[in-house]
């Protein structure tokens, strides 16, 4: 199943290379994981007031739902990250997101809103992957 990341010359260029304007994916399934927020197991909001705390949780908690379904980053074709305060967001994600999908990263869709589901919660992650299988 081909994916092929594309940044044209004529846009500019993706900031501190976190995302790609255009993905290609030629599989046959497409996998939607739902929005993951920084809520445990138990039913416990987890890294309260925390940014990079809860934005590392997110991200392994769709590590671990992509594991799941016998995926990984490298399916992943778009990421929509929602946020309730842009700045602290910016602040943190560079490291945190690279060290997820490395210097290859997906689609992405970044929006700042006014809350989330749950007060402590500061950011929700989805993502959508294709595969053959």
């Amino acid at each position: 199943m081909p994916i092929e990341k594309i940044n044209p010359d004529a846009l500019h260029a993706p900031d501190k290379n976190l995302y790609t304007h255009i993905v290609r994916a030629t599989g046959n399934v497409m996998y939607r994981i739902g929005g993951q927020v920084a809520f445990n197991r138990a039913g416990e909001n987890v890294y309260v007031g925390d940014m990079a705390g809860q934005l590392r949780f997110c991200y392994e908690q769709v590590t671990i739902a992509l594991e799941t379904v016998g995926l990984s980053w490298k399916d992943v074709v778009h990421i929509y990250t929602f946020t309730t305060d842009m700045d602290a967001y910016i602040e943190v994600e560079p490291p945190i997101a690279k060290s997820f999908f490395g210097e290859d990263p997906p689609a992405s869709t970044l929006v700042e809103v006014s809350r989330l589901v749950e007060r402590d919660w500061l950011v929700e992650i989805q993502v959508d992957a294709i595969a053959d299988q």
